[in-house]
């Protein structure tokens, strides 16, 4: 597949994460990804929980969103202001909300998070071919205690 990239910029607001799903499978769709796949809707969904990380935890700050497409794999990437890092810790059954990061690991062949000059960059790389699909279950690996 030919590379292909897509940035924007978002609101730091809760309709901002629907918005910007819609967009980015609307482009993903466009460089020759078969709509509904598994791989279209593991970018929807990895996506929405970094955005929606980004929205919860950076504030009012500008949050960028982008998807590259390069060597069969799809790319998420959201930066946003603040320089918190996010940590995957261990919701409890009773928690409502810290699941996010979970989803990410189970989804991505990888995923990280950078520190940039103006705060941090979140992103999840998931391949084009043999994608994890989000309505398999999730096998994620917990931390130790």
């Amino acid at each position: 597949m030919e590379p292909q990239h897509l940035s924007f910029s978002v609101p730091g607001t809760a309709r901002a994460v629907t918005n910007a799903r819609h967009q980015i499978v609307a482009e993903i769709c466009g460089w020759g990804l078969p709509v509904g796949s598994s791989v279209v809707e593991t970018v929807a969904l990895v996506t929405s929980e970094l955005l929606t990380n980004a929205v919860q935890h950076a504030g009012d700050g500008p949050i960028s969103v982008a998807a590259l497409l390069r060597d069969d794999t799809v790319r998420v990437e959201v930066s946003d202001s603040s320089p918190a890092l996010p940590t995957l810790g261990l919701p409890t059954g009773d928690d409502e909300h810290g699941r996010g990061l979970f989803i990410v690991a189970a989804l991505a062949v990888r995923h990280d998070v950078e520190t940039t000059e103006s705060g941090k960059r979140c992103w999840a790389e998931i391949p084009v071919r043999d994608a994890p699909t989000p309505h398999a279950p999730l096998l994620v690996p917990l931390p130790r205690r």
